[in-house]
């Protein structure tokens, strides 16, 4: 069963555990009738105590969505669509159809409707905006943000920014743009949050032999020096290094008819199908946001409060200015 829970989140692991499987069961991955596993069983596969487990079960029976027959176990229960989901099926549908009309993939929908969902959050809470400076990393980080923040980061691009900047509160980008973002933005507050590559591709990339030639591949320069300085920061140093970005077409050839080793982020390595040599071991290069910076992230979002040069800032000043004239 495709569950996981996350200690550092943002919610109980009870919480998310019944998340997940309303969430199964509403994709049809669960059916109707299926038997889940036993509390203990789940637990121990889970990590968790025995105890939450049993009340995520206990929940979801009263909420309808599972039944419990003595010895015989927890079942998914039989369940009519929720008011609305027959409605909304088709309209989804057709979202999807209009945004890969527009060249716009599940990646980078997922990060706009996050964005518009944030749009409708709570007046007390501030507007977060998540800045990148290309689509792929964009939709990436904000996806990892989402799952992690109580409020959902609206997704800006690096060059949209002084347009979006009077709709937002507070804003967070990777520490290879935060000085960027702060001289765009010197009435904001901005987090800087640290990238890095997850531990498995590290270890992997220090135990290749010091003469192969590694091949890093980005899609744009500042993907390249941004993981180049990953690498060298925790004490690999590769003289063999070669990289290259997918807009350099002839480099990129020659990079990878050289490279024993092609390093790539799951989305750059997708786009390189077909093109790496047979006799290249690929690593995928996948990227995660520090979890202490998030959690700063989720502090100042926790005790934001309205400042006057903010958003909410402005606004109460054009309401004073309007209410000040004369009728």
């Amino acid at each position: 069963m495709p569950l996981r829970v996350r200690r550092d989140g943002p919610l109980p692991i009870a919480e998310q555990i019944a998340a997940q499987l309303r969430g199964l069961i509403r994709a049809g991955r669960l059916r109707a009738g299926e038997r889940l596993p036993p509390v203990r069983v789940l637990a121990g596969f889970l990590r968790v105590n025995r105890n939450t487990v049993a009340k995520v079960y206990a929940a979801l029976e009263r909420d309808g969505a599972l039944v419990t027959t003595q010895g015989r176990g927890t079942f998914v229960a039989e369940v009519s669509s929720r008011p609305g989901e027959e409605t909304l099926g088709p309209l989804i549908d057709r979202l999807l159809d209009e945004a890969a009309a527009h060249g716009i993939g599940e990646a980078e929908l997922h990060a706009l409707v996050v964005g518009r969902a944030a749009q409708r959050v709570r007046a007390d809470r501030p507007r977060v905006g998540f800045v990148e400076c290309n689509t792929s990393d964009l939709a990436y980080f904000s996806r990892q943000l989402a799952a992690r923040l109580r409020v959902p980061p609206v997704p800006v691009l690096l060059s949209d920014l002084p347009r979006a900047a009077s709709t937002l509160d507070l804003v967070a980008t990777t520490m290879f743009h935060v000085e960027e973002v702060r001289r765009l933005l010197p009435h904001h507050e901005v987090v800087g949050l640290m990238a890095m590559p997850e531990l498995s591709t590290l270890e992997v990339v220090a135990q290749l032999p010091s003469d192969a030639k590694v091949a890093l591949v980005c899609a744009t320069e500042e993907g390249v020096r941004s993981k180049e300085r990953s690498i060298h920061a925790v004490g690999i140093r590769r003289p063999n290094l070669m990289t290259a970005t997918l807009q350099q077409e002839g480099k990129l050839a020659d990079v990878l008819r050289r490279a024993d080793v092609v390093l790539a982020s799951p989305k750059v390595l997708e786009r390189l199908s077909g093109r790496i040599p047979s006799k290249a071991k690929v690593v995928a290069f996948a990227s995660v946001l520090n979890d202490g910076a998030v959690g700063l992230l989720e502090d100042r979002i926790r005790t934001w409060r309205p400042s006057p040069h903010g958003r909410r800032g402005r606004a109460a000043r054009m309401r004073t200015r309007r209410a000040g004239r004369p009728a």
